[in-house]
């Protein structure tokens, strides 16, 4: 597996109802759980160069908003080119919630009808939760048995759209499609009747609804491949093998669950440091205002000094150097904490290796990483402690100066 992570985005600029900081907060920490990147897009318009470097786009149902011909354009291209497209909507389809999903997805063959599907029979608990068991087999349904689906609109599919779920004979409307995939030149195409899906304490609750959602992404990222059917007698013979020898498997199991927590541990330290950097952005922003404050409050008092001989004291606010050297000194203790962190990770995947209990290819992928990690902190580590020298190093007269 490759050392950098695949990006899964989820579109903010059309006004979605499914919200990675809120809706879909459970979404992303499972995606986050089986090694993607997951992040908000918010650069409006949706264009090509916006695209680069991701792997899934996601836009989950919006509402009351419209994608230009530009941006539907820019997600074609996207796909045609190899990238994977997630498309959700819910109960009255573009016209209920007066978005023009379809303008887009119709390019794959799949279009929102105005409907709400509702079924009397197989529901979890009211008729506009269905309860939806007729799944098609495909990567994406591969070990689901149902899935929920919240007040879904039913899909219009042709071309090369597959249905992937279906509603039963007793749903209104019956045996309509609420779930397509599209193989699209080299990228692929999702479409879910319902957003609500994946919503947290919503459709997430269901256990199928989860191995829906890994699987959905797995396969748009182009992590899974349509599977052949000597492929799937192959898979079978191997799993039945495997149930012969209950003790190895039970062996490699924990093995490889062991391998996932540490997989998502690392990948926790790589987003705590994402967000460390766009909060030290902001307080990079706080503290230019409060130079500027500074400023303005020395040339008023310069000016009062001047104009009435009245001294206004200064002197209690630190120099703009003094409040560098401060900000230095926090960084490099924070660097050096985060140092130690790192490197007594390190320190336990070796020992993990060492003892026959980590595979050699985990290993290397895992120290990668890491080793990757301690030369650029060391390097960072480095250039805050000259820095700090320099500051700390000013002649007394001129700071003395400073402080008149």
């Amino acid at each position: 597996m490759s050392s950098r992570r695949k990006r899964i985005v989820f579109d903010q600029t059309q006004n979605e109802r499914g919200r990675l900081e809120t809706t879909y907060s459970q979404l992303g920490q499972l995606l986050t759980d089986h090694d993607f990147s997951v992040e908000p897009y918010t650069d409006y318009m949706i264009m090509t160069k916006g695209l680069e470097g991701v792997s899934v786009f996601v836009l989950a149902c919006p509402n009351s908003s419209k994608l230009r011909p530009a941006e539907a354009d820019a997600l074609r291209k996207f796909v045609q080119d190899g990238g994977g497209l997630m498309l959700l909507s819910l109960s009255g389809g573009d016209r209920g919630l007066m978005n023009n999903m379809s303008m887009l997805s119709k390019n794959f063959g799949v279009e929102f009808d105005n409907t709400a599907v509702k079924d009397e029979r197989h529901n979890a608990g009211l008729p506009t939760l269905p309860i939806i068991t007729g799944l098609v087999p495909h990567p994406i349904s591969e070990d689901v048995s149902d899935v929920v689906l919240p007040s879904p609109c039913s899909l219009r599919l042709s071309g090369k759209a597959v249905a992937v779920a279906i509603t039963s004979q007793a749903a209104d409307p019956a045996s309509q499609p609420v779930i397509a995939a599209v193989q699209y030149e080299k990228g692929r195409v999702v479409c879910v009747g319902s957003y609500e899906v994946f919503r947290k304490g919503g459709g997430l609750k269901n256990e199928g609804n989860v191995r829906f959602a890994a699987n959905c992404f797995r396969w748009l990222s182009g992590d899974v491949q349509l599977t052949k059917p000597s492929e799937v007698v192959a898979a079978q013979a191997k799993a039945e093998e495997s149930r012969s020898r209950p003790g190895e498997t039970a062996e490699s199991v924990t093995s490889s669950e062991t391998e996932k927590t540490l997989r998502r541990l690392i990948n926790t330290v790589f987003d705590l440091q994402k967000d460390i950097g766009r909060a030290t952005e902001g307080i990079s922003r706080v503290e230019k205002n409060i130079e500027t404050l500074r400023s303005q409050f020395q040339d008023f008092a310069d000016k009062i000094q001047q104009q009435l001989g009245v001294m206004v004291p200064t002197g209690q606010f630190r120099t703009e150097d003094e409040n560098r050297a401060a900000e230095v000194e926090a960084d490099v203790t924070s660097l050096e904490k985060e140092l130690r962190s790192v490197q007594q990770l390190r320190d336990h995947i070796e020992q993990r290796h060492s003892s026959g209990a980590m595979t050699k290819e985990a290993y290397l992928e895992q120290t990668q990483k890491l080793d990757e990690r301690v030369v650029n902190l060391n390097k960072r580590l480095a250039e805050k402690r000259e820095e700090l020298k320099r500051l700390n190093a000013q002649p007394e007269s001129t700071v003395a100066g400073q402080g008149q």
